[in-house]
């Protein structure tokens, strides 16, 4: 019996979030000379959607204001770092074949930002997750680290949570997770997260595995469907 496999996209199918940080940190340098930590940058910018970078940097940096132009000039950046290196994880299509699941997508992007990323080097996706697959973060009122858009997916899908798996490669999406009692494999193969470090922080979320490649993840996935 097919149980759901739901991806995020950005550290797991894409090598592309370290871009996302990137943009951010140089347009905050650039048009707010806000200089940022690496732990600042770990725990604002990583993982999480656009809306929610904004909330924590407000917080965190009180009476800076990132208005409509500042986001113009952060799609900016991300449009010409995606568009020049983001490029898909190795081997990550032979997972997408594994036939124990269906697939689907579970974005803290929007649904212009993901069309965006898109280009032709993820254009395979398609042909294993079709467009309605794809759950992004202007279908749910809170994005990750909340339950709701894994919640759109598996209803939508029509699984019950115990027969729904996420792999992610942030935090939020193992709190996510969690909070819908889904199991989660930490993907830490992405740009950044293949360190000891980030495995034992994933380690301290109880997520079912982790791997830095995609063939591993393949074993770790039909372990678990095995198991259910």
């Amino acid at each position: 019996m097919k149980k759901l496999l739901i991806w995020d996209f950005d550290g797991v199918i894409a090598d592309s979030e370290y871009l996302w940080v990137q943009a951010w940190d140089e347009v905050l340098k650039s048009e707010k000379q806000v200089n940022l930590s690496t732990k600042e940058k770990h725990d604002l910018l990583y993982g999480v959607s656009d809306k929610t970078r904004r909330e924590r940097l407000g917080k965190h940096i009180p009476g800076l204001n990132l208005d409509d132009d500042f986001m113009k000039k952060i799609h900016k950046r991300e449009f010409e770092l995606g568009t020049k290196f983001m490029g898909p994880m190795p081997d990550v299509e032979s997972v997408m074949q594994n036939k124990n699941f269906e697939h689907c997508i579970a974005t803290g992007a929007t649904r212009e930002q993901h069309n965006f990323k898109m280009i032709p080097r993820f254009h395979f996706v398609k042909k294993y997750i079709p467009d309605q697959n794809v759950f992004t973060v202007d279908m749910v009122e809170h994005g990750k680290p909340a339950p709701d858009l894994f919640l759109l997916a598996a209803k939508t899908k029509g699984y019950t949570p115990q027969n729904c798996i996420v792999v992610g490669d942030s935090v939020n999406d193992f709190k996510a997770a969690n909070a819908t009692n889904m199991d989660c494999i930490a993907f830490i193969g992405a740009t950044g997260n293949n360190t000891k470090q980030y495995e034992s922080e994933c380690k301290k979320h109880g997520v079912f595995g982790i791997t830095d490649n995609m063939n591993n993840l393949n074993i770790l996935l039909n372990e678990w469907h095995k198991s259910r």
